[in-house]
């Protein structure tokens, strides 16, 4: 009990420290957080203070991005459950036609071999029986037809809400694009096939610039809209192969195997540059809310190398980036001389 208070007094602490609003959301962060029951959380964190970046906008989105996975898993073990279950129905029905199927055979046999022994009047009877049998084996057949539409038809609309749970599981709700879970899993997979083909992969990590005042300044909802321009701008400008990320509150990331650091750098220019050009209205009033610039960093995978390490320089770049004036692309060769490790 005691470590449970000290665990509620540490994560309320930390969000005023923040400005962090207190909602049941933001408060089962922060205590997952301290508590250590979600490491993949805490690795998020500390890598966000560590690059000077854990804001109360950037943790605002973690509870999504992390503790909202447990719901996304329940969901797919819901329906694994059902469609598990239908399976087991469906065994059953067809076991059920099959024994009714060597009952009949059974009964066919035993029929036959007393027809050679009975006079008219049995006969007669005996072929009633057959065609009771028949009958019966007939209307068995029908309903397990039913019976296996039904289940074809069960399993069919479980499969799609399968695929939707797993596309809901790895996809940013408010841009469309994937979510830190998804990048987490593409990134590890891209490294393993640059390095077992030899090609070059590159890491852009983008954030808007004055997010937070932004907010403050036009609400909420319209931060919201300027993280969906970002998000459709983004895409609009990436080149074949390319991925593009949320990684949480107002940072995205872009992965782009086969791009060396000079050409990735090019990428993330463009990116910038579409995104300056926009001018961002409020829908209502009509207003010009004024230009979104980006910061952007950018970093080439070492052979040998984990992604921690990858996003570390690219993190690193980032803050570069912003801390010499913002709205420009820095790279792991703007850094110093200990992280210069990939070449251009």
């Amino acid at each position: 009990m005691n470590r449970t208070r000290s665990i509620a007094l540490q994560a309320f602490t930390r969000m005023q420290e923040l400005g962090v609003t207190p909602t049941p959301e933001n408060y089962a962060t922060w205590f997952a957080y301290y508590s250590g029951s979600n490491p993949e959380l805490s690795a998020e964190v500390d890598r966000l203070d560590l690059s000077g970046m854990l804001t109360a906008e950037n943790t605002a989105r973690l509870h999504d991005d992390f503790l909202g996975m447990a719901q996304e898993r329940r969901g797919l073990q819901d329906i694994s459950m059902k469609i598990e279950e239908a399976m087991r129905s469906l065994i059953e029905q067809v076991n059920q036609v099959e024994r009714g199927a060597q009952d009949y055979g059974n009964a066919l046999n035993s029929l036959s071999g007393e027809l050679n022994t009975h006079d008219t009047d049995s006969v007669n009877s005996l072929i009633a029986m057959v065609i009771g049998e028949t009958e019966r084996m007939a209307l068995m057949n029908r309903d397990l037809e039913e019976r296996l539409a039904q289940s074809a038809s069960e399993i069919s609309r479980l499969r799609t809400d399968l695929q939707t749970v797993r596309v809901e599981a790895t996809t940013d709700g408010l841009t469309g694009l994937a979510n830190r879970k998804a990048f987490d899993q593409d990134i590890q997979t891209q490294i393993e096939d640059a390095a077992r083909q030899g090609y070059p992969l590159s890491l852009l990590i983008l954030d808007i610039d004055h997010f937070k005042t932004f907010n403050d300044t036009h609400g909420h909802q319209t931060g919201d809209q300027v993280l969906r321009l970002v998000a459709r701008t983004v895409q609009s400008v990436l080149p074949p192969h390319c991925t593009a990320a949320r990684l949480g509150g107002e940072e995205f990331c872009v992965l782009a195997p086969r791009f060396p650091l000079g050409h990735a750098c090019q990428i993330g220019e463009s990116i910038r540059k579409a995104v300056g050009s926009k001018v961002l209205k409020n829908r209502k009033t009509g207003e010009a809310l004024g230009l979104v610039t980006l910061s952007v960093g950018v970093a080439t995978h070492v052979f040998g190398e984990t992604s921690s390490q990858l996003i570390e320089r690219a993190d690193e770049a980032l803050y570069l980036a912003k801390h010499t004036g913002r709205n420009r692309v820095c790279s792991q060769t703007d850094l110093r001389p200990s992280s210069l490790q990939a070449g251009a």
